[in-house]
Formats: C-alpha cells, sequence, structure tokens
C-alpha cells in the first residue's frame, strides 16, 4: 500500500483531467497526526455523518477516515490514475480495524460531484482553486437541513470560507482550519 508521494497532476494524466487541472494544486499525503487533530476538532459526532475527502489522491485519509464511525466514507479524485490508486489501497489494507464498511472512491470533479446526503465531514488538503473553490464553497454554503464541516489542511483559499457568511470558523490549528456551515 502506497500512499506517500508528492504527485502534480500536470505530470500525471493530463488529458483525462479536463479544464479543472489549471485549478488542480498537487497530491500530498495528509501526516497522520494532522488528520487527527483537525478531526478532533470537527463540532459534531462523525456516527451518522459521511465524510466527504475531495481531491483524496491515493486515498491516506479515507483509510483514517474509515477508522471512525462514520456513516460512509467518500473520496473525490479528479485523477483517474490517483484514483485507481487509492481504491488499490483500499483494497489492500486490512477491514478488520474499520469502524466504517461503505468506503469507495467515485473519479470526479468537485466542482460537480453530488454530495452525499445527510450530515457531512468534508475535508481538504489544499486540493484545488479558483474556479473550482469558488464552486465548492457555494455549493456547500447552498446545503441545508444537515450539519456541514469544512476540514481544509493548508488552507491556501480560506478567504473564500472566511469571507462567506454561511461558515464560521471552529477551530484554527497548525495545519489548517476547521469551519462549520451556519
Amino acid at each position: 500500500m502506497a500512499t506517500e508521494a508528492l504527485i502534480f497532476l500536470g505530470q500525471l494524466d493530463p488529458e483525462a483531467i479536463g479544464p479543472s487541472l489549471e485549478d488542480a494544486t498537487h497530491y500530498e499525503p495528509t501526516p497522520p497526526a494532522d488528520f487527527e487533530a483537525l478531526l478532533a476538532a470537527v463540532p459534531f459526532s462523525p456516527e451518522g455523518s459521511t465524510f466527504l475527502d475531495l481531491g483524496c489522491g491515493m486515498g491516506r485519509t479515507l483509510l483514517l477516515a474509515a477508522l471512525r464511525p462514520f456513516r460512509q466514507v467518500v473520496g473525490v479524485e479528479i485523477s483517474p490514475a490517483l484514483a485507481e490508486i487509492a481504491r488499490d489501497n483500499l483494497r489492500a489494507a486490512d477491514p478488520a480495524p474499520r469502524r466504517c464498511r461503505d468506503v469507495r472512491v467515485v473519479r470526479a470533479d468537485a466542482k460537480t460531484v453530488g454530495l452525499p446526503q445527510g450530515n457531512l465531514v468534508v475535508y481538504m488538503y489544499n486540493p484545488f482553486r479558483g474556479e473550482v473553490m469558488r464552486a465548492v464553497v457555494e455549493r456547500l454554503a447552498a446545503t441545508s437541513g444537515r450539519e456541514v464541516a469544512v476540514v481544509y489542511h493548508t488552507p491556501e483559499e480560506r478567504r473564500r470560507f472566511d469571507e462567506s457568511d454561511a461558515f464560521e470558523v471552529v477551530a484554527t490549528l497548525p495545519p489548517g482550519v476547521v469551519y462549520r456551515r451556519l
């Protein structure tokens, strides 16, 4: 199982990504300690919630999230090559310690992917910027009738959340920021 790499999407499979490639950053795995610290700041229980990783790369956070009692764990990845690696990593990992059994990877653009029903914990490790980030913030702001937390590691475009009246900061930690949709 390999999740340790620094990969620029333009070098991997640019022809398969499409116009959102211009807003893509790169894949870099989340350090497990950062993940634990940020998830501890989420203002509601994972039970009954969906963990949604936008830009899941090779799937490290999916494996970590599956150790918690989420209803579902979903990774969204625009790169077909990275999505396939994430699927391989999920298949190779020992399922015994998982508390969430519904773990999947969807090959899609974060701008347009369908958002799962129910409460959401949305995770992003600086996966994109520009138009893609604007669209994601707007879509998350428009959700209603459920709790939404955004866990944003290395928040290069945090101003988009900070300037939105739909989100409030729950925690600011060295690796990132946790928001709650109001």
